[in-house]
């Protein structure tokens, strides 16, 4: 049954007219009485009672009509909803970030893309490795991720298209009121540094561009580890030891003077920050928001 025809017969019974219902559905006479009739080919009932002049609807239709209105409403709201949860998706994107750029680049980008361009945006914050999983899987419409300078990254062979985003820093920090006693241990010929586990990205970058500059410089005292970037700068906060972590990460640390950068003393290294996008992967919505990025 469709919507437009509920809404013929609800004419023909608030006007009690088939003329008036006519001109209310901004359809003529004739061309009115034949959709008529297709409703009750349709149904396979006659609605009307055609022995009386003028035809009128018949009581069993008449005794529907609040059954019919709940339907017709009920089909609007369907109608309504299903066009509203289109528009919705259309204009709906996933954006896949590992934990650091989640909380220090990515939300200015997403300010940029949801207010400048009215694209509502989900934020998964994920490990690199999953970010790389939920876009080919098709669960993440772009990934944003750090790159190392030294790092290898696979032939992207046409499926994949990328966008750099701007530059980090892998920066060695500590808190600055216990700056005397890491100046004691280093001294001393060591000191302390939180790690991160060496299947984490940040954990291959430390152990392959931070951690052998570091042993020609001081032991090492691995006083933690974790994989998250804020766990590791909230225990360099708290004096447990060196981290290194996004210089963007940081930012409101260092200008606070909570944390002193020591690159200056220690190593870091450059990150890239990049978008990734399927090629294959694309919508009115999408191309919108990568052109943003851009």
């Amino acid at each position: 049954m469709r919507l437009e025809w509920l809404e013929d017969i609800l004419a023909v019974l608030e006007t009690g007219s088939l003329i008036k219902a006519a001109e209310q559905r901004l359809l003529t006479q004739p061309a009115f009485s034949r959709r008529i009739k297709t409703i009750e080919n349709y149904i396979g009932v006659e609605l009307f009672d055609r022995s009386k002049k003028p035809v009128r609807l018949k009581k069993t239709v008449v005794d529907q009509q609040r059954n019919i209105q709940e339907l017709a409403a009920g089909l609007r709201d369907l109608c309504h909803g299903l066009k509203r949860e289109d528009r919705e998706t259309q204009n709906h994107i996933v954006i896949a970030s590992q934990h650091a750029i989640a909380t220090s680049i990515v939300p200015a980008l997403v300010k940029k893309l949801s207010v400048d361009n009215d694209i509502s945006i989900r934020l998964r914050s994920v490990n690199r490795d999953e970010c790389y999983a939920l876009l080919m899987t098709k669960q993440a419409d772009f990934i944003i991720i750090y790159q190392s300078a030294n790092e290898e990254v696979p032939s992207q062979e046409g499926f994949l298209e990328e966008l750099s985003l701007g530059h980090d820093r892998l920066t060695p920090v500590y808190t600055t009121d216990e700056l005397p006693n890491l100046n004691e241990s280093y001294s001393n010929g060591k000191i302390p540094v939180i790690v991160y586990p060496p299947d984490a990205f940040l954990g291959q970058v430390m152990k392959q561009e931070i951690f052998p500059q570091l042993w020609n410089m001081t032991s090492i005292s691995k006083k933690a580890e974790s994989a998250l970037t804020l766990a590791a700068l909230q225990l360099a906060i708290s004096g447990v030891g060196v981290a290194w972590v996004p210089r963007s990460l940081a930012l409101p640390e260092l200008e606070n003077k909570g944390l002193t950068d020591l690159s200056n003393i220690f190593p870091s290294c450059e990150l890239s920050t990049v978008a990734i996008r399927l090629n294959d992967s694309k919508s009115p919505a999408k191309d919108l928001a990568w052109q943003a990025l851009t």
